[in-house]
């Protein structure tokens, strides 16, 4: 969907890493399509089928993209939610991994955190929603948040592609 939405800087930026394909590597553009993001970044991220690596490899992730998004002084940043489509990674694992490392980093980097995750994605919604949860004791049927020291951890039902974010 990025990659439809993106327009042409975001259809090259794929391509040209698909064309290197290198190991750590990592590409930032800007949007100039349909998607309301200012910048999304490319990151090499590693398909493994041990669950531990998995993890890891999730925390790999948000590690990078956080602190590039520190670097670049945005105060937000949004993730789908990955592995959960075609690679089928248990639900609970991806988003325990994924909201929990993004609650570790924000001690070091202080910027808001959303999940975003397709309207029809409703178990997987539930998931991150419990995950937030447990850091945080407030519900909603559509959004779930948690403040951590000067910024936030989110989840939200919506279409990444369309979401307001940094």
């Amino acid at each position: 969907m990025i990659y439809e939405c993106g327009g042409p800087s975001v259809r090259t930026a794929v391509n040209y890493q698909l064309e290197k394909n290198l190991k750590n590597s990592m590409t930032s553009v800007k949007s100039d399509g349909d998607i309301k993001s200012k910048r999304i970044y490319f990151i090499y991220w590693q398909i493994e089928s041990q669950i531990d690596l998995v993890k890891k490899s999730l925390e790999n992730l948000i590690s990078i993209a956080m602190k590039k998004a520190h670097e670049d002084n945005y105060k937000t940043i949004s993730f789908p939610a990955i592995g959960c489509g075609h690679y089928k990674y248990p639900l609970q694992i991806v988003a325990q991994t994924m909201v929990n490392k993004a609650h570790q980093e924000q001690i070091s980097y202080r910027i808001s955190v959303s999940f975003i995750i397709q309207p029809d994605k409703k178990d997987l919604f539930n998931h991150f929603d419990k995950q937030i949860n447990l850091l945080n004791q407030s519900t909603s049927m559509d959004f779930s948040s948690i403040t951590v020291q000067n910024s936030l951890i989110q989840i939200e039902k919506g279409d990444i592609t369309k979401q307001k974010v940094n």
